[in-house]
């Protein structure tokens, strides 16, 4: 039996799918494959049970994933700390990250995170926040900047980063652009123009929305913020972005506070309990200082 047997069970195991955990561990699919079958061989037991469309864990697979999954993350848990110790942080971190994080600077993060640690290499993956919460879950993102403000679901931890002041926005010839402040509820009848469903950022002003007593009416829906500052710009909706984006469009739009006062918490979030990679720990223990000096 040897250790990459083991792994590429427990990446099938995880992901139900051969590809997936193939790109989860940097081989190809069909060395995933070899791996478990002679894991299977060698245990005299079917450990998955494969069709065309799915891949499931047998009895004998769910027995022996909950004692590989222990094994291995003791493992990882130990080579973690001896590269920690060596002072050799090498590897690969995955983070995820909404469209727009300012005031936050996440380039610049980035920059003088690869100044410190060449070797690592940095993936960064642009998604909804729902989609990023549950992808850390999974263990397919070390971590994620997402809203923390409504709180996590059990599993993960978090460091919040900023506060942000969330503030309508409007065509330069709408009649609210005239007004220094307005109610959520005045917005009742007005059409918004949304990020798609899942994203912080639509999911804060739909709560205010319906904390003031209506169901916001999402005339128009995009993947981008650019296009959502450009539709309401086109006099076709209102919307409500963070300060910083809204100060960044004053050519396009104008930016009017809501009463009360709407803010959302940006956090950084990562899978609780165990030792994280050392190269996740590294970006995680970067983020928090520079996060902690910039305040």
């Amino acid at each position: 039996m040897e250790l990459q047997q083991l792994r590429s069970f427990a990446a099938v195991a995880r992901h139900r799918h051969f590809t997936r955990a193939a790109a989860e561990l940097h081989i190809g699919q069909p060395a995933v494959s070899q791996h478990v079958r002679r894991l299977e061989a060698e245990m005299g037991v079917r450990l998955l049970s494969r069709t065309t469309r799915s891949v499931e864990l047998t009895q004998a697979g769910r027995l022996l994933l909950e004692r590989v999954e222990r094994a291995l993350g003791e493992l990882d848990a130990g080579l973690a700390e001896l590269a920690e110790l060596r002072g050799l942080v090498r590897g690969r971190v995955t983070i995820g990250a909404m469209q727009w994080l300012e005031p936050y600077d996440l380039p610049a993060s980035l920059a003088t995170f690869h100044g410190l640690h060449p070797a690592i290499d940095i993936r960064v993956v642009e998604d909804v926040a729902r989609s990023m919460i549950g992808a850390v879950l999974a263990g397919e993102l070390d971590v994620a900047f997402v809203p923390i403000e409504n709180g996590l679901p059990p599993g993960l931890s978090s460091e919040l980063l900023f506060e942000d002041e969330l503030v309508l926005v409007v065509a330069d010839d709408h009649p609210l652009a005239r007004r220094s402040q307005v109610a959520m509820g005045a917005l009742r009848e007005e059409p918004f123009v949304f990020l798609r469903s899942g994203t912080g950022l639509r999911g804060a002003v739909e709560t205010a929305a319906r904390a003031a007593g209506f169901e916001p009416q999402a005339r128009f829906e995009t993947n981008e913020l650019s296009r959502v500052l450009a539709l309401v710009a086109r006099g076709l909706g209102v919307s409500a972005v963070s300060r910083a984006v809204a100060e960044a469009a004053t050519d396009q739009v104008v930016a009017v506070r809501l009463r009360p006062a709407l803010r959302r918490q940006v956090g950084l979030v990562w899978r609780a309990g165990g030792h994280g990679a050392p190269a996740a720990n590294a970006f995680r223990k970067h983020v928090t200082e520079t996060a902690a000096l910039a305040a």
